[in-house]
């Protein structure tokens, strides 16, 4: 635990802060540079020599994917609108997958504390998968077409899976013999 309190790993905690508001105040603006300035920053960080974790470009992936999916399910469902839906309206918003893509780079560093005991992953995707979704109608990036009560209990169930898998993804190097310590192999 007394990793989590380095300068790398403060550093990689600020930098995905920084590109949630970024891509969310310019998803509401329907500027997209923001989010690809503040996704950048942060993959040059982080993916930059000793600090990249060896399971990160598999972790981004799979973050990608399933951003994609679940963000684009809801869009079909009819139960959200995001303000600024390029390239496609019935897709997820290129900024949140930037979105999702920075979250993962969190996984094996500022939040690698998730791996600490099993149930830590999903709990966390349930509370805070639906309260960063909220922030962001809050602040206009998204609109919640649906009962915010209905719209916040599927994001809870979809974030608690979601990041369960993307835990385990990034665990994964483990059995292989990579330490997860924030971008250190063993």
């Amino acid at each position: 635990m007394r990793n989590l309190f380095k300068a790398p790993v403060l550093i990689n905690a600020v930098l995905f802060q920084i590109l949630w508001f970024a891509a969310v105040l310019g998803g509401a603006q329907k500027v997209l540079w923001p989010a690809i300035l503040a996704t950048a920053v942060m993959f040059g960080w982080q993916l930059a020599g000793k600090r990249r974790h060896p399971n990160d470009i598999k972790v981004i992936c799979a973050a990608i994917v399933l951003g994609l999916a679940v963000d684009s399910t809801w869009i079909g469902l009819g139960l959200m609108e995001f303000n600024d839906p390029r390239p496609f309206t019935w897709l997820s918003p290129v900024w949140m997958v930037f979105m999702w893509a920075g979250f993962a780079l969190t996984l094996n560093h500022s939040m690698v504390w998730l791996t600490a005991h099993p149930v830590l992953p999903g709990l966390m995707g349930l509370i805070g998968g639906p309260m960063a979704y909220l922030a962001g109608e809050r602040l206009g990036a998204v609109e919640y077409l649906a009962n915010t009560l209905l719209v916040s209990g599927l994001l809870a169930i979809a974030w608690a899976i979601s990041v369960t898998i993307l835990v385990k993804i990034a665990t994964a190097s483990k059995e292989a013999g990579f330490s997860v310590q924030p971008g250190l192999p063993k």
